[in-house]
């Protein structure tokens, strides 16, 4: 029986960010297995620390006396080989500690929930595995199908681009089909196809979708084709019993599939066969706690550890997406189906409607959206949130700012009055600093307005107001007008018989590095939920990125502007870190930085940080080549000055170096 633990201390602590021997005491010994919490004493003050087990052995490498394991918290085993193994690769590569990576992987735990699971061994989970290995149908005679599906095998086969893509170890750039299909958009059904083969072949997927919205469709277009009990939620709005739950179920020997949000790239999957993501690109899939890892980064290093598949799917691929398929290591394929909408530019010029000028929708697109609203519903997609969000003075065009804080001011409905956006104070008796101007004029129009607008305009017509705050996922197939911000639209039973996409030069008119493609991510999004003979109408005069939505071909766009950041040397065509600190700490760190002597690494700064005066902040960029000594350098400085001593009376203050690989925030 093995007699000494290798445990991994749960502590944010670089210096603790390492893996210790403890004796195990032998009342314990038949509870000590890797992948257990356990408690252990920690020398420095003699106190009594959490960890995890991650391996046991009859031999210690140390040479002296081990301190005992204190206690067992739970024989749980939660933290898989596969998942400590990942853990770490993703710690060292983000300059980050287990501990921190951990707490993303894994559920806060209910003791209660637990031991429930755990004596349920022989109850409703032996239930479960037996289900996932009978025959179907009774048919004791019929071989056994996989976890419930009937002859999967011919599932398989009638999806043959799907075989292909589930076969062991492929990685796939998808562009998936356009339109809906009964409340379904064809794009998440075409990786649930993806997540029915791969379970049919007897392997665990994970599916991960940016929002709720998209996983409330994903998750019905897989209990669609699988037995609902099959399909595990990781829903970062369930409370944490819930979640817990998930996990532990999520850790049956089943093939499962596994569909949430980005902490779903952790999930415990047995027999992973296939990783796939919809919509990479979307920014909730960058984790803003520490070490931030990317869903993106953590999903294709666990692919290549476990030799599973990955797909990358949207209509507007990712920057790194199509980094990966111009080096070779994605490879393009098209899922079967519609393969792009029909967009037509409308132009700026406006007819002599007057309720089309107000609603700031030109005289194509109005008609076009009067004769669909006869068969179905239309969709409204507007550039920005609220009723009024900028207010300009009617004579000089002046941004209207208030004349306490200097905000900007705006009107949050028809019947509030005109506040500033930061302090909220009351702006009666506004005037003009600039030409003494006393009336307001709208430099901007939000979603609120415009429904408030079309309702005017269409007497009779339901309208359907869908934003950050409405949960609205799916409408019907009766006539209404939704207006939607981006990102929110709900899908139409059938699709939306007509899409306007309106503000498009104000969109593409934000200073962001990322505008041309985010806005066109966007676009594509709202114009795939169109119905197969819809029509897509987007404002605004034709550019290069408007050309590319109407053709279809936003992957064009993507790689002029991906040739665009090689010249520039911006992410991602190299990656970014950013360190700050003291002055002291990070020229330590810059020191370092420059003993590797690696050509392909660049420093830019230090300079003050603009947050903090006392604080100074240097920018690193480098080759992916370099990624793992340059981690593996901040990673020993922040070490070093954790550990170090100030001063002969002892300790000083605790060291503020904070390092951020892949910081997203240096060129946006």
């Amino acid at each position: 029986m093995a007699s000494v633990a290798r445990v991994a201390i749960d502590s944010p602590l670089p210096q603790l960010d390492r893996v210790f021997e403890y004796a195990i005491p032998a009342p314990l010994a038949e509870s000590i297995a890797p992948g257990v919490r356990v408690k252990v004493p920690l020398r420095v003050g003699g106190r009594i620390i959490s960890g995890w087990v991650l391996g046991v052995s009859d031999q210690a490498e140390y040479s002296g006396r081990l301190a005992d394991i204190d206690s067992v918290v739970s024989e749980a085993r939660v933290l898989t080989d596969e998942l400590a193994r990942l853990a770490r690769a993703v710690a060292d590569r983000q300059a980050g500690t287990l501990a921190d990576v951990l707490r993303l992987a894994i559920p806060k735990r209910s003791a209660r929930l637990e031991q429930r699971w755990l004596d349920d061994e022989s109850g409703e989970r032996a239930r479960r595995l037996e289900a996932s290995r009978a025959p179907v149908g009774g048919n004791a005679s019929e071989p056994a199908t996989s976890a419930g599906i009937s002859n999967p095998r011919a599932e398989v086969a009638a999806m043959p681009w799907a075989e292909a893509i589930i076969n062991p170890g492929g990685r796939f750039s998808l562009r998936p089909p356009v339109g809906v299909a009964d409340r379904e958009p064809r794009a998440l059904g075409a990786l649930a196809d993806l997540a029915a083969a791969t379970l049919a072949n007897g392997h665990s997927a994970i599916v991960l979708v940016p929002d709720f919205r998209d996983l409330e469709l994903a998750a019905a277009a897989l209990e669609r084709r699988i037995p609902a009990e099959l399909v595990r939620r990781f829903d970062s709005r369930l409370k944490p019993m819930p979640r817990y739950e998930q996990y532990l179920r999520a850790l049956e020997p089943i093939p499962q599939v596994v569909v949430g949000t980005r902490s779903a790239v952790w999930a415990p999957a047995e027999a992973l066969g296939l990783i796939a993501i919809w919509d990479d690109g979307d920014e909730s899939y960058r984790e803003p706690l520490a070490p931030y890892p990317h869903t993106r980064e953590v999903a294709l290093m666990r692919a290549a550890m476990q030799s599973c598949s990955v797909v990358l799917a949207a209509h507007t691929p990712s920057l790194e997406t199509r980094r990966l398929v111009a080096s070779g290591w994605l490879t393009e394929m098209a899922a079967p189906g519609p393969a792009a909408a029909r967009v037509i530019p409308a132009a700026a010029t406006l007819g002599d409607d007057s309720a089309a000028s107000a609603a700031r929708i030109p005289e194509f697109a109005w008609q076009t959206a009067s004769r669909a609203l006869r068969e179905g519903p239309v969709l409204v997609q507007v550039g920005r949130a609220g009723y009024r969000p900028t207010l300009r003075c009617a004579s000089c065009r002046e941004i209207a700012r208030c004349r306490s804080c200097s905000g900007e001011i705006v009107q949050r409905s028809e019947s509030a009055p005109i506040s500033c956006r930061v302090c909220g104070a009351i702006q009666a008796g506004w005037h003009c600093g600039e030409c003494g101007g006393e009336s307001l004029r709208a430099g901007a129009v939000g979603h609120q307005r415009t429904a408030e607008e079309l309702g005017r305009a269409f007497p009779g017509v339901p309208v359907i107001v869908a934003d950050a705050q409405q949960r609205q996922i799916t409408i019907g197939a009766a006539p209404a007008l939704v207006v939607a911000t981006r990102g929110a639209e709900p899908v139409a039973a059938d699709g939306y018989r007509a899409v306007l996409l309106l503000d498009a030069e104000f969109a593409l008119a934000r200073e962001s590095l990322d505008t041309v493609v985010e806005v066109l991510r966007m676009w594509s999004n709202a114009a795939a939920l169109s119905a197969d003979d819809a029509i897509v109408a987007i404002t605004g005069a034709v550019s290069e990125p408007v050309a590319a939505l109407q053709s279809w071909q936003q992957a064009l766009i993507v790689d002029a502007e991906l040739e665009q950041r090689r010249e520039l040397e911006f992410p991602p065509a190299v990656r970014v870190a950013t360190v700050r600190g003291t002055q002291r700490e990070v020229d330590a760190a810059l020191r370092r930085i420059r003993d590797l002597q690696l050509a392909e690494v660049s420093i830019l700064g230090p300079v003050p940080d603009e947050d903090d005066p006392k604080l100074h902040r240097a920018t690193l960029r480098f080759g992916y080549r370099a990624g793992s000594a340059v981690a593996t350098a901040l990673k020993t400085e922040l070490v070093a000055q954790a550990t170090a001593r100030r001063g002969a009376g002892g300790r000083g203050a605790a060291s503020t170096l904070r390092v951020h690989l892949d910081d997203h925030s240096v060129f946006a």
